[in-house]
C-alpha cells in the first residue's frame, strides 16, 4: 500500500477522478441494496462549479491514486433550511481498496481542523434515515442526530436525510466542589 498523502484543494483536473469514484460507490451501494446514491446522478457541471468555489478536497496516495475526496462547504440552506455557520461536510468518498485505515476518520478531522480555521466551531452533515450504518458511524465520531428532513426532490433514492451535527469546541468542565 502506497501512504496516503496530505489532502489537498480539488481541481479541475481531479473532477473526472471524483465523479469515477462517486459512481463506483454508488454502484456498490445499488449493488448492496442500500438506497443512497445512483450512479451517474451527480452532475459534472454542479461538481466544476463546486470544486471551482474551493469546495472539494482530495487525498491522492504518492502514487497519485485517488484515495478520499470530501466537499467542505461554509452554508447549507438547501438541506439545513437556514443559513447557519458552519462547516457542513458532503460527499465524504473513500475509496474501497482504503477501506479500514482509518482514512474516513482522517478526512473529519482535515474538515474539522478547516472548520476551526475559518473561525467555526460547528460541523454538520447529512445521511440517508434508512442507513443504519452511516448514522452509527458519524455518531461513534461525536455527531449527534437533530432532525429528519425530506431529501430535495432533485436528489434520487432516498425519501428523507437525518442531519447531524457535531460542536468542535469541548464543553467547559463542571468545577470540582
Amino acid at each position: 500500500m502506497t501512504r496516503p498523502a496530505a489532502m489537498l484543494s480539488a481541481t479541475s483536473d481531479d473532477a473526472q477522478a471524483v465523479l469515477a469514484l462517486r459512481d463506483e460507490l454508488a454502484g456498490w451501494m445499488v449493488g448492496n441494496s442500500i438506497a443512497q446514491w445512483v450512479p451517474g446522478e451527480y452532475p459534472a457541471g454542479r461538481l466544476a462549479t463546486e470544486i471551482g468555489s474551493g469546495e472539494w478536497y482530495v487525498l491522492r496516495s504518492d502514487g497519485g491514486d485517488l484515495q478520499a475526496a470530501v466537499r467542505l462547504a461554509w452554508n447549507d440552506a438547501e438541506f439545513w433550511g437556514e443559513h447557519t455557520p458552519a462547516g457542513y461536510v458532503h460527499g465524504l468518498m473513500v475509496a474501497p481498496s482504503m477501506r479500514g485505515f482509518g482514512i474516513g476518520s482522517a478526512v473529519l478531522r482535515f474538515c474539522a481542523e478547516r472548520t476551526l480555521a475559518h473561525g467555526l466551531a460547528t460541523q454538520r452533515l447529512d445521511v440517508v434515515a434508512t442507513n443504519p450504518v452511516l448514522r452509527a458511524y458519524y455518531a461513534r465520531h461525536g455527531f449527534a442526530e437533530v432532525r429528519q428532513v425530506p431529501l430535495p426532490a432533485h436528489f434520487n433514492g432516498v425519501a428523507s436525510v437525518v442531519l447531524l451535527e457535531k460542536s468542535l469546541v469541548p464543553a467547559p468542565r463542571e468545577p470540582l466542589s
